[in-house]
């Protein structure tokens, strides 16, 4: 693999450099001298990126809506009170 190609398929996943270095546990300047042919691309790489790439990591295409989503726990009654508990004194 040469450091045009690692480019493309980063980009091609809408990936930043700092993202895929993140998702590769290194640096985004590992990344640039990587593309940019300064270092040798590690022998993993490949296998890496094709992980990447099954897994959908990465930013989603410009097109896609972005859903979010609602951090779980105890729902709570729309009076605040916990669920199984009443509002008011003890019974």
């Amino acid at each position: 693999m040469e450091g045009n190609e690692l480019q493309q398929r980063r980009e091609a996943l809408g990936m930043s450099r700092d993202e895929l270095a993140k998702a590769l546990q290194t640096t985004s300047v590992s990344v640039w001298r990587w593309e940019n042919g300064e270092r040798a691309i590690p022998p993993y790489l490949p296998l890496a990126l094709e992980t990447i790439e099954r897994r959908g990591v990465g930013r989603p295409p410009k097109s896609a809506p972005v859903t979010k989503k609602r951090a779980t726990g105890r729902s709570r009654a729309s009076n605040g009170t916990p669920p199984g508990k009443k509002k008011g004194g003890k019974k």
